[in-house]
C-alpha cells in the first residue's frame, strides 16, 4: 500500500518567497544573514547566533526593518534549518514588532507561522493563525497578500476534511488573484487545487490540474519545481513513473542544499521502487532518511521508513526492514488521524515481523487490521456523505428560494393587473397567460429540485459502492499477507474474521437500500422480464447498471476478475444476448 505524502507547500509555494524583503535590508544585515545561511548549509555549530546578531542590529533601526529581518531569518531557517527553530523565530518576531507599522510584513510572518505549525502538526493553532494573516493583509490592502492568505486557508480546510468549502474559497481567491495581476497567483490556485485532488486520491484530476500549474508557472521557478514534485506524486500513484524518473532530477538540482531536495529525492526513489529497481531506490531512501532526521520533518521521515522497509522486504531482507517498519509504525500509530498511511504502517510492520521470524508479534499487529479498515471506511464514508448532504441542502435551498421568488413575482403581477383597471377581457387573458407561464416555470423548478434530490441519492449510492469495493480490496490484500505468516502463531482467527467481513450480507443490504432509491423497481422489472435470473446474477446486473469496472465488481462480489468474466458469459447466455449485442446496454435500458 503506497503512502501519499503531499508537500505542505500551499504557503511556501505561493507566499513563502512571494514577497522578498531581503532586498530592502542594508548590507550589514544581509551579510549577517548570509553568514547564518552558510553556517546552516555547512552543518556548523551555533549558527543561530549569527541570525541573533542580525536581529540585534535591526532592533536599533525602525520597527519595520526589525520585522523584515525576522521575515528573512525565518525564510533562511525554513530552507536550511530545523522546523522548531523556524517556528520559534516567527513567534518572537510577531510578538516584538508592531504590525500597524508594516501590515503586509506582519501578514507574511503569520503565513509562515501557519506553514511551520502545519509541518510540526499543531493543527489546533493553524486556523486562528491564518485568519490573522488574512486580517493583516486586508488592513494592508494588498491583493497579493490577500490571495495568499485565502489559498492557505483553503488548503488548510481541505486537510481538515472540508474540501467543498476549500474549493469555494479558492474560487473566491481567483478574483483577488486576477486583481493582483500576477500569473504566479493563478498558478498558486491551480497548485492548491491539485493538492486537494491529490490527497483525495483523485490522481487523474491531480495530474491534470498540477500540469496546468506547471504550464502557468514556467517563469516562476520556485513554484514550478514544487508543482513538479507534487505532479510526480500523482504520476507515481498512477504507475506512470518514467516521466517522473526523467523530469524530477530537475527539481532535485533546483532545490539542492535546501530541505525540499529530500522531498524530491524521496519521490524519485519511490518511482524506482515502483518499477522494482531497489538497487537504486534503497540507497536514495537511506540518504533521504538521514537528512530529514537532521531537520526533523516527521511526515517525510515516516514515508522514507515505510518505503525502505518495503524495499528490504521485497528484496528478501526482512531483518533489515524491521527497524524501519517499527519506526513508521510508532509514528503512524500515535497520529490523531486514521488514514491509509496508518494502515500501510501496520501491514508493513506485521510483514517485517513475520519475515524476521517474530510471527506471534506479527499476529498481534495484524489482528487489529480488520477493525482499522472498518473504522477508516466508516470515517471516509461519513465525510463523503456529509459533503453530499451539504451540496444537496444548498441545491434544495436555491430551488426553494427560486420558487418563492417566482410566486412573489406572480403575486405582484396579478395585483398590478387588477390595479391598472385594464379591460376585463384583456385582464383575464393576461392573468391566465401569466399564471400559465408561471406554472410552467414552477413546474420546471420543481423538476430541478427533484433532479437535484435524485442526483444526491445517486452520488450517495456511488460513494457507498466504491467505498465498499475498496474495503473488500484491502481485506483481500490483507488476507494474502496473513496467509504468508504460516507457523509460529494461529492466523486462522484473523482469516475467519476477514472472510466474515467479505461475505457480510449487511453490507449488501445497505447497498440494495441505496440502489433502490435511485433505480426504483429495477429488481422487480428484471425478475418479471427474466424470471430465471438468480440472486447472484441480479447482483451482477445491479453493478453493471452502475457502470462499474470489472475490478470494482470483483471486489464487490468477492470473486476474481476471471470469475466476473465467467459470470458475465453465463448471464449473456441466460438473457439470450447475441454476440453483436451489448450486455451493459441491455441492463442500462431496464
Amino acid at each position: 500500500m503506497r503512502a501519499l505524502c503531499i508537500l505542505f507547500c500551499w504557503l511556501s509555494a505561493v507566499s513563502l518567497w512571494g514577497q522578498n524583503y531581503y532586498k530592502v535590508l542594508d548590507d550589514d544585515l544581509k551579510s549577517l544573514i548570509d553568514q547564518g545561511d552558510e553556517c546552516l548549509k555547512s552543518k556548523g555549530v551555533d549558527c543561530l547566533k549569527t541570525y541573533d546578531q542580525a536581529l540585534e542590529l535591526a532592533a536599533t533601526l525602525p520597527d519595520s526593518t526589525l520585522a523584515m529581518t525576522y521575515h528573512e531569518v525565518g525564510v533562511s531557517i525554513s530552507r536550511f534549518g530545523q522546523l522548531p527553530d523556524f517556528l520559534a523565530y516567527l513567534t518572537k518576531g510577531i510578538e516584538q514588532t508592531n504590525g500597524n507599522n508594516h501590515p503586509i510584513v506582519t501578514a507574511a510572518l503569520y503565513r509562515k507561522k501557519t506553514y511551520a505549525l502545519a509541518r510540526v502538526g499543531s493543527l489546533d493553532s493553524i486556523i486562528p493563525t491564518i485568519d490573522k494573516a488574512r486580517e493583516w493583509a486586508f488592513i494592508g490592502g494588498d491583493y497579493v497578500a490577500i490571495t495568499e492568505a485565502y489559498i492557505q486557508k483553503a488548503d488548510l480546510l481541505h486537510r481538515m476534511g472540508n474540501s467543498t468549502e476549500a474549493l469555494e474559497i479558492l474560487a473566491e481567491a481567483k478574483g483577488y488573484a486576477q486583481k493582483s495581476g500576477l500569473k504566479r497567483q493563478v498558478a498558486g490556485i491551480d497548485f492548491t487545487m491539485g493538492n486537494i485532488y491529490l490527497s483525495n486520491y483523485d490522481f487523474q484530476e491531480a495530474k491534470k490540474t498540477l500540469a496546468d500549474a506547471l504550464e502557468s508557472s514556467k517563469d516562476q521557478e520556485e513554484l514550478y519545481y514544487r508543482a513538479l514534485i507534487n505532479w510526480s506524486m500523482a504520476m507515481n500513484h498512477m504507475d506512470s513513473v518514467q516521466p517522473v524518473i526523467d523530469k524530477l532530477p530537475e527539481a532535485i538540482s533546483f532545490f539542492e542544499g535546501r530541505n525540499l531536495e529530500w522531498t524530491a529525492k524521496t519521490q524519485l526513489a519511490n518511482a524506482y521502487s515502483i518499477v522494482g529497481n531497489y538497487e537504486k531506490s534503497i540507497p536514495i531512501h537511506e540518504e533521504c532518511l538521514a537528512a530529514v532526521k537532521e531537520i526533523y520533518d516527521p511526515t517525510i521521515i515516516s514515508l522514507n521508513n515505510r518505503l525502505l522497509a518495503k524495499g528490504y522486504i521485497e528484496t528478501g531482507r526482512g531483518e533489515e526492514a524491521l527497524p524501519y517498519a517499527y519506526e513508521a509504525y510508532l509514528f503512524e500509530k500515535d497520529k490523531k488521524v486514521l488514514d491509509e498511511q496508518v494502515l500501510g504502517a501496520h501491514v508493513i510492520y506485521s510483514v517485517a515481523l513475520g519475515k524476521s521470524g517474530q510471527k506471534d508479534k506479527a499476529y498481534e499487529i495484524m489482528k487489529k487490521f480488520p477493525e482499522l479498515v472498518d473504522s477508516l471506511n466508516m470515517i471516509t464514508k461519513q465525510r463523503e456523505v456529509k459533503k453530499l448532504q451539504e451540496i444537496h441542502e444548498t441545491e434544495k435551498r436555491e430551488a426553494q428560494i427560486a420558487l418563492l421568488e417566482e410566486k412573489e413575482t406572480n403575486s405582484k403581477l396579478q395585483k398590478g393587473l387588477l390595479g391598472a383597471g385594464l379591460l376585463a377581457v384583456l385582464g383575464i387573458l393576461g392573468a391566465l397567460w401569466v399564471r400559465f407561464r408561471e406554472s410552467v416555470k414552477r413546474t420546471a423548478l420543481e423538476r430541478q429540485k427533484l433532479d437535484a434530490e435524485l442526483h444526491h441519492k445517486n452520488k450517495e449510492l456511488t460513494t457507498h459502492t466504491l467505498h465498499l469495493a475498496k474495503k473488500n480490496e484491502i481485506l483481500a490484500e490483507l488476507k494474502g499477507k496473513v496467509e504468508q505468516l504460516q507457523g509460529g502463531c494461529d492466523t486462522r482467527a484473523i482469516i475467519n474474521k476477514i472472510n466474515f467481513d467479505l461475505k457480510d450480507e449487511e453490507n449488501w443490504s445497505t447497498f440494495v437500500q441505496y440502489f433502490e432509491q435511485v433505480h426504483t423497481d429495477f429488481s422487480k422489472t428484471v425478475q418479471e422480464k427474466y424470471p430465471g435470473v438468480t440472486p447472484n446474477e441480479l447482483r451482477l446486473m445491479a453493478l453493471l447498471k452502475m457502470n462499474l469496472t470489472s475490478k470494482e465488481i470483483a471486489n464487490m462480489l468477492n470473486i476474481s476478475a476471471e470469475g466476473v468474466k465467467k459470470a458475465r458469459q453465463r448471464l449473456r447466455k441466460k438473457l439470450e444476448i447475441q454476440p453483436n449485442e451489448s450486455l451493459e446496454a441491455l441492463v442500462v435500458s431496464l
